[in-house]
């Protein structure tokens, strides 16, 4: 998640100056008006572990179009850099064991039925080893998340940690390799209390 610092150094009054700068970073944040909670299970690596993804605000149109336009004109390095630009993020993700990692595509796509399929992407965490010798995994800089759900918001989903993403022009859409291969499994997708 983006981190907001506010620091006053005030001899006096210091503990209700920084009182009222928590208050207002805590105003700042934005509401969350959706969020999941699922088990993610790589059966590659024979791990699972619990998944938060909370949702502050739905893709517009205009930002999806700039996405595609950007990937078909310009190929995926810089789709990530036009990805990471979109401001406000819609969201993050978290484990137990982490704090968070900012969302910065959520697209939620209603069916006639009810159901819904929500995709989600945000960059991918690079060690700086691996930028500096730029290894082949350099061209997997995005996570992708799709969620298939009902009309409670209960379902699955599937995760590809490292995606690489190209635009095939003969038949105008979107590839995504590592999709089928090497996703991690998103179990029991339940809505949570926002």
């Amino acid at each position: 998640m983006r981190r907001h610092l506010a620091a006053v150094v005030i001899t006096l009054g210091t503990t209700v100056l920084v009182l009222g700068s928590a208050l207002v970073l805590a105003d700042d944040k934005p509401k969350p008006i959706e969020a999941f909670t699922t088990v993610a299970a790589s059966m590659q690596r024979g791990r699972a572990s619990r998944l938060d993804i909370v949702i502050t605000r739905w893709s517009t149109d205009e930002e999806r179009e700039r996405l595609l336009t950007t990937l078909q004109e310009f190929g995926r390095d810089k789709l990530v850099d036009e990805l990471t630009k979109i401001r406000p993020t819609c969201g993050y993700m978290r484990t137990p064991q982490t704090k968070g990692w900012d969302l910065f595509y959520c697209r939620n796509n209603v069916m006639p039925d009810g159901s819904r399929h929500v995709v989600i992407a945000t960059d991918r965490y690079v060690t700086f080893a691996e930028a500096a010798t730029s290894q082949r995994s350099m061209q997997y800089q995005v996570t992708l998340i799709e969620l298939h759900l009902d009309k409670d918001g209960k379902g699955e989903g599937k995760m590809v940690p490292a995606a690489k993403i190209t635009w095939d022009k003969e038949k105008k859409k979107l590839e995504i390799e590592n999709y089928s291969a090497l996703p991690i499994d998103l179990k029991g997708v339940k809505p949570q209390k926002v």
